[in-house]
């Protein structure tokens, strides 16, 4: 069985993987699966069929920038569904919460060793700057803004 995880892992580098929208597929799938059981009609099966080739297309694909691209406009659509915030960055499923220095369970980020972590100003994401540099500008990789800071 480690064989085959590993043979995955190698399979899967530079693969998009799973994320939001595969999820929200596949639940999707589950659920016409569930009422074809009850509700025989050919139809059910070809959505099922056409979401799992869907979900599995994303997973597979080497086109990373392009699935990230779909699966922010998924969450936008559902944030405006649910009432909930805009998203930011690729929406993964990296455990983050969107809060700068911090993860989902509320405990803050530790930089790396020689690093210090800065907040942007405009966007609020976190960047971390290696330390001893003096007063440098910083530009932040996630919205583009730059500002100066004493390292």
């Amino acid at each position: 069985m480690n064989g085959f995880r590993n043979w995955m892992a190698r399979y899967m580098v530079g693969r998009y993987g799973n994320d939001e929208l595969n999820r929200f597929l596949l639940i999707v799938s589950a659920i016409l699966i569930v009422i074809g059981i009850f509700v025989p009609r050919h139809i059910l099966n070809v959505l099922v069929v056409i979401c799992l080739i869907i979900v599995y297309c994303r997973m597979f694909s080497r086109n990373i920038p392009k699935r990230q691209q779909e699966n922010m406009k998924y969450l936008e659509l559902k944030a405006r569904f649910t009432g909930g915030r805009q998203p930011k960055g690729s929406g993964r499923g990296n455990g983050s919460s969107g809060k700068p220095g911090g993860s989902a369970f509320g405990k803050k980020k530790k930089p790396a060793p020689g690093k210090r972590i800065f907040i942007c100003p405009n966007c609020k994401g976190s960047l971390q700057v290696p330390v001893g540099a003096g007063r440098i500008r910083i530009r932040c990789p996630h919205c583009g803004s730059e500002f100066e800071e004493n390292v």
